[in-house]
């Protein structure tokens, strides 16, 4: 963090907070005079499916909901000027995805999608697939309805990911 944002204590002091997506308090804390939220949480796939929905699911309900709290919105005057930035994945569209394909996490990101476009608020929603740990290349390939699941391998630098949810 020091590096990649120039803090010096990395900590609530200068906007940087740590915490888990299913402590209420703390992400109300976090997002306390925010606008916009950036939604990046994400499971390996080799977790319980209780976990996927904690984390992929209720997890985003409760950040969105920490972001538009009754202050917030108060104070930033209201829905419209808000943000959310929901890093999903490719293959939702797919009902029942074998395990090594994402399984019921892609049922969960796809719950989360459908929330985040219910909830009236701003939003956008990056469906990538195979991210790596690459240098960015700042070439992207663009779908619809998975259509980009035949390309091989289907694969995104997450660099590029992080300079399109911005």
């Amino acid at each position: 963090a020091r590096k990649v944002l120039g803090c010096k204590k990395c900590d609530a002091s200068e906007g940087i907070y740590i915490g888990e997506v299913n402590d209420t308090a703390a992400l109300t804390t976090a997002a306390a005079g925010a606008s916009t939220v950036a939604i990046a949480v994400g499971l390996s796939g080799h977790e319980p499916a209780s976990l996927g929905k904690a984390i992929e699911f209720v997890g985003v309900q409760n950040t969105v909901g920490a972001l538009l709290t009754k202050a917030n919105l108060a104070a930033q005057g209201g829905l419209a000027q808000f943000r959310v930035v929901l890093c999903s994945s490719m293959g939702t569209t797919d009902p029942a995805p074998k395990p090594m394909e994402g399984g019921s996490i892609l049922f969960w990101k796809l719950n989360a999608e459908a929330f985040i476009a219910s909830s009236g608020v701003p939003f956008a929603i990056v469906k990538p697939c195979g991210l790596m740990a690459t240098p960015g290349n700042k070439t992207l390939l663009i779908g619809h309805d998975d259509s980009l699941l035949t390309t091989k391998p289907p694969i995104v630098a997450r660099e590029d990911v992080a300079r399109v949810m911005q």
